[in-house]
């Protein structure tokens, strides 16, 4: 692939890749100006602050992945990706146990963060060009395989403990972030190369559909709560 020059069906991954950005900045605002707005709870701010920062996020690293092949854009792509997992992390310790203790907020919360500003300080130990250094491994092998099980684990859990739809609700956040790693799993170069063995540009096209089903779980999730 030439940077900056690209087929109808490049073009057409681009252009869903903008939708996704899209679609996170209106969460953003959905969350910002109605849900916070009315609630005043942070966990409503919190997952506002999550959709942005994956807006961002994405759109570095498509900056990297399409139009400039520097270490820039996936140093901010990352760091800005892992920070809102720290976000929506923070969010969910005040909203599942009201009053945390500091420890407690930096066990769950802070690794993320930590991640995210090592990202930005030590990138050569991160960065997987051209073979994967160890905090490219510890991060991307260890640290995010536990928060993406965690994260929908945690919405099935309180779905669990609740009926009607407010359990629905819950199951179908669970299964929407669910459905949402499996597309940024598509995204991840391992694994495009190996799909592109089966069909050229499967998994690069797969990952922003797959994304965008798994907003619309998520946000079908929470309109389901406001209802009730």
């Amino acid at each position: 692939m030439v940077y900056g020059v690209f087929t109808s069906i490049e073009t057409a991954i681009i252009g869903g890749w903008f939708v996704v950005i899209s679609y996170y900045f209106l969460l953003f605002i959905y969350f910002l100006a109605f849900r916070y707005k009315e609630s005043r709870n942070p966990f409503h701010l919190g997952f506002g602050l999550f959709f942005l920062l994956l807006g961002f996020g994405t759109a570095f690293f498509l900056a990297y992945d399409y139009y400039q092949l520097d270490i820039l854009w996936w140093r901010l792509g990352t760091a800005v990706s892992w920070s809102a997992i720290f976000t929506v992390f923070l969010a969910l310790t005040y909203q599942i146990l009201e009053k945390p203790k500091l420890w407690q907020v930096l066990i769950l919360s802070s690794p993320p963060l930590i991640v995210a500003i090592l990202v930005l300080a030590l990138p050569l130990f991160f960065y997987p060009v051209p073979t994967p250094p160890i905090g490219y491994v510890a991060s991307n092998y260890v640290i995010l395989p536990i928060y993406v099980i965690v994260l929908p684990l945690l919405f099935f859990y309180i779905g669990r403990q609740l009926t009607g739809r407010l359990r629905l609700s819950n199951f179908l956040i669970g299964g929407g972030f669910l459905v949402y790693y499996s597309g940024r799993v598509l995204q991840s170069s391992q694994v495009v190369a190996f799909l592109n063995l089966v069909a050229p540009l499967l998994g690069s096209f797969m990952a922003p559909v797959l994304v965008f089903v798994a907003l619309i779980f998520i946000v079908v999730g929470f309109l389901l709560q406001k209802q009730e």
